[in-house]
C-alpha cells in the first residue's frame, strides 16, 4: 500500500484514533464482491505513508464494527478479527466475508455498494441486474452467446477466417472432417438450425460484428497526467471487427504506445524490448475479449472491453465477473479454468491470429504465464480485481528507464544481420517509413511473397512488431495479402505500382 499510496480494492486502511469510524459503506461493498474485503485499524494512511499508530482498545473497536455491520447493513456479513503487531504497535484486521451470491446485494441505507480502487460506490441499475443475473446462473445455465442474430446469414462471416476455422476443426476433431462445410458450422454453434450466426459465431467470425453489437468495440486510449485545461488522453481509438482482428490491432496498439527498455542479453550484449512482456498483455487481452460478459445487461447497453494506459500501469477491463473459478484458484498453482462463454472459448481455441498462432490455448495455465514473465522481468506481481461485475487486469510499469543486470532477450537471427547489412535503398513508401517498416519492406523486397513466419524468421521482430509493421501497407495496398487471416498457407508480397490503391502515393 505504501508503494501504490492509497487503499487498494479489498484492503481499506483506517487510523482510528478517535474510536470506531463509520464504516457503512465499506462493510456493505465488501459484503458484495466476490472475495470480500479486509479493513485495518490503526494505520494513518495521510500522504500515502501508511503510518502505523497502533490501536489502544481493540475489544471496543471490534464490538462497534460488529455492530455497524448487525444494525445498519442488511443482510448482514459475518466478520472475522484479529489483532497483529506491527512495528511493535497492535494492529486490528477485520476480515469481512463475502455474502452467498444468492444472498446479494447487501444494502446500506437502502443502497447497494461495491469497492472500486481504494472506496466504496453506489452500484447503478445495470450492476444490480447482473447481481440478478448472476443468482440465475446459480440455479440455470444462461447461454448468451448463443443467441442469434436475427436476420443476417452466413454471408455475413468473414470468408477467409471461416475457411481457416473448418480447416482447424477438421484438423482437430475427427468427428468433423468427413462433415460438410455447413454441418461443422451447424454442430460447433457458429450458426443455428436455422442458417442464422450466433453471437458467438458473429463475434468470432463476423466481418463486421459490430453493426449488430456496438458493444463489442473496444475502446483504447492513453491516459496523461494533464491538469486542468491540459489534454487527459491520446492515441484514442476504436477498434472493430471479429475476434482475431481485434486482438491483432489491439497487440499492435500496445506496441506502438508502450515504452522500451534496454537489458543485457545472455550473451551480454544490450538490446531492446517493450517495457512490459508482449506474452503477458497478448493473454490478458485474449481473455478480456473470449471471457467478457455478452447479456443483456452489459453487451445490450453497449458496455465494452477498454484497455487504458497510465502513467502508471497497463489496465485491461471487461464487463461481467469470473464465473465457476474463484479469483485465489486463478491466481494459483492449481489448474484453474472456467469458460464465461462456452461456445466462443471453444470457437478461440480454433482460431488464429495473423501469425499463425491460436486466440487461447486452452490449457487453463495463461494466467502463471502473466505471472512468471513480469516475474523474470523484475516487475511487480500483476492485479486482478474481480467485482462481480466487471473483472479488471493492471500489469504494472517499470519505473526505471534502464532495466540492469542480465536479461535473457532472444538473440537476432544471422539472417537479420544479413538483411540489416544488405538493406536495399530504394525510396521506401510512407506506410513503410516505421521503426520495424523499412526492415520488412526491404526483406519483402529482396525474397517476397513469405509467410508470416518467414518473414518474422527473417526480420527477428516478435508477432507483434510484425503485424504492425505490416498493417498500414496492407490497408495501403503496398502489401498483398495471399490467402485468408490465420491460414499457415497465407504469403505476403509487395504490390506492384501499377495495381496499388490511390493511398500509396508511390
Amino acid at each position: 500500500m505504501r508503494e501504490r499510496r492509497g487503499d487498494t480494492t479489498s484492503i481499506e486502511v483506517k487510523r482510528a484514533s478517535g474510536g470506531v469510524p463509520q464504516l457503512g459503506e465499506t462493510l456493505c461493498a465488501f459484503a458484495n464482491m466476490p472475495a470480500g474485503g479486509t479493513i485495518i485499524l490503526g494505520i494513518n494512511e495521510q500522504g500515502g505513508a501508511f503510518t502505523v499508530t497502533g490501536t489502544d482498545d481493540e475489544a471496543a473497536l471490534e464490538a462497534g464494527i460488529t455492530s455497524q455491520a448487525r444494525l445498519s447493513v442488511s443482510p448482514s456479513p459475518q466478520l472475522t478479527s484479529q489483532t497483529v503487531t506491527v512495528e511493535g504497535k497492535r494492529v486490528l484486521l477485520v476480515h469481512v466475508a463475502p455474502l452467498p451470491i444468492t444472498e446479494r446485494p447487501a444494502r446500506f441505507g437502502g443502497s447497494a455498494y461495491l469497492r472500486q480502487s481504494d472506496g466504496a460506490y453506489r452500484m447503478q441499475d445495470h450492476e444490480l441486474r447482473m447481481l440478478e443475473v448472476a443468482r440465475l446462473h446459480t440455479e440455470e445455465q444462461v447461454s448468451y452467446d448463443l443467441t442469434p442474430a436475427i436476420g443476417l446469414t452466413v454471408e455475413d462471416l468473414d470468408p477467409g477466417l471461416v475457411r481457416s476455422y473448418l480447416a482447424t476443426a477438421r484438423e482437430r476433431d475427427r468427428r468433423l472432417r468427413e462433415r460438410t462445410d455447413e454441418e461443422i458450422l451447424r454442430r460447433t454453434s457458429v450458426i443455428t438450425a436455422q442458417g442464422e450466426p450466433t453471437l458467438a459465431g458473429l463475434y468470432a467470425l463476423g466481418d463486421y460484428p459490430q453493426g449488430r453489437y456496438p458493444g463489442l468495440t473496444v475502446t483504447a486510449a492513453v491516459q496523461l497526467r494533464g491538469g486542468e485545461g491540459q489534454p487527459r488522453t491520446r492515441n484514442l481509438q476504436d477498434f472493430t471487427g471479429p475476434l482475431p482482428v481485434l486482438l491483432d490491432d489491439l497487440l499492435g496498439w500496445a506496441l506502438t504506445n508502450l515504452d522500451t527498455i534496454t537489458g543485457y542479453r545472455a550473451d551480454g550484449h544490450m538490446d531492446t524490448v517493450t517495457e512490459l512482456p508482449m506474452n503477458a498483455v497478448r493473454e490478458l487481452l485474449a481473455n478480456a475479449l473470449v471471457h467478457r460478459d455478452l447479456g443483456p445487461n452489459t453487451l445490450g447497453m453497449g458496455k465494452g472491453v477498454q484497455v487504458r494506459l497510465t502513467p502508471r500501469a497497463l489496465f485491461i477491463q471487461s464487463p461481467g465477473g469470473l464465473r465457476g473459478v474463484a479469483l485465489d484458484q486463478l491466481e494459483s498453482e492449481e489448474h484453474a479454468q472456467a469458460a464465461v462463454n462456452q461456445r466462443l472459448y471453444q470457437m478461440a481455441k480454433k482460431l488464429r491470429t495473423a501469425d499463425g498462432a491460436s486466440i487461447i490455448e486452452g490449457e487453463g495455465g495463461g494466467i502463471r504465464e502473466v505471472f512468471r514473465s513480469t516475474a523474470d522481468r523484475g516487475l511487480p506481481r500483476p492485479q486482478l480485481i474481480d467485482t462481480g461485475v466487471q473483472f479488471k487486469a493492471l500489469l504494472w510499469r517499470p519505473e526505471r528507464d534502464v532495466m540492469v543486470g542480465p536479461v535473457q532477450f532472444p538473440l537476432p537471427s544471422a539472417q537479420r544481420t544479413e538483411d540489416l547489412a544488405t538493406r536495399i535503398v530504394d525510396e521506401v513508401p510512407a506506410p513503410f517509413q516505421t521503426r520495424n517498416g523499412e526492415q520488412v519492406w526491404a526483406v519483402l523486397k529482396k525474397a517476397g511473397p513469405l509467410s508470416f513466419r518467414e518473414l518474422q524468421e527473417r526480420t527477428a521482430l516478435s508477432p507483434a512488431q510484425l503485424r504492425w509493421a505490416l498493417r498500414e501497407p496492407l490497408l495501403d495496398g503496398i502489401v498483398t495479402m495471399e490467402g485468408g487471416q490465420g491460414d499457415r498457407t497465407t504469403r505476403y508480397r509487395l504490390t506492384p505500382p501499377d495495381v496499388r490503391g490511390p493511398r500509396d502515393g508511390v
